[in-house]
């Protein structure tokens, strides 16, 4: 059986979807080339790796609001993606 092209790993979602990540094997793939992954919990936790940088971050916080929207204001993903990249590269300096 033929998977989806929206199904393969590496591969944006949907079209239309609101986050700029692709997904495969329960792993999100920010943009860039550098092999960074991160698991997305409900509400925000995260776990994210750097494997160029042999860095990981596990993040427990809560966001109440999330997935009360697709609105990023409110699930702040790619906030949380940015975050965890800039601390990522504080540690390797």
């Amino acid at each position: 059986m033929q998977m989806p092209p929206h199904l393969q790993p590496g591969q944006p979602i949907l079209a239309d979807h609101p986050l700029d990540l692709g997904y495969g094997y329960q792993w999100w793939l920010p943009d860039g080339d550098s092999g960074e992954f991160s698991a997305i919990g409900i509400y925000n936790q995260l776990v994210y790796v750097d494997r160029s940088r042999g860095v990981t971050i596990v993040k427990l916080s809560a966001n109440p609001a999330y997935g009360t929207t697709m609105d990023e204001s409110t699930n702040r993903e790619m906030e949380n993606i940015a975050l965890l990249r800039a601390i990522s590269a504080a540690s390797a300096a």
